[in-house]
């Protein structure tokens, strides 16, 4: 009886190995710059083309942003993305428009960096 429950559990641990738990996800980050300066709070969102959520990330004081999945898993969906960036005026005062439509990347397995340089509708 007991090596029957013991051979169970080994089948189970072997099947529950191989099912994959959820989407493929990579991490992202990178640096923007707008008009050739880094810029802080600078929000970067990557929308999977087909179908999935989007990832997040905000600028630090140098200008580098990480995305977020979801709150615990950092990265992106593997696969192309349209990428918005944009300046919140809830964080930001006065914040330049940014110019960026267009924008896509490919986010394949393993790390991945994105630079953008962006800049603002007034120049």
């Amino acid at each position: 009886m007991r090596i029957r429950h013991l051979s169970l559990l080994v089948l189970l641990l072997l099947v529950a190995g191989c099912i994959k738990s959820g989407p493929e996800v990579a991490p992202v980050s990178g640096r923007v710059t707008v008009d050739g300066q880094p810029m802080e709070n600078v929000d970067v969102v990557f929308q999977p083309e087909n179908s999935g959520s989007p990832s997040y990330g905000r600028t630090d004081k140098d200008g580098h942003y990480t995305l977020g999945y979801n709150r615990n898993v950092q990265g992106a969906l593997v696969g192309s993305h349209n990428v918005g960036i944009s300046i919140s005026p809830e964080v930001v005062r006065k914040p330049p428009r940014i110019k960026n439509a267009g924008l896509r990347r490919d986010v394949k397995s393993g790390k991945n960096e994105f630079n953008f340089e962006v800049t603002s509708e007034g120049n």
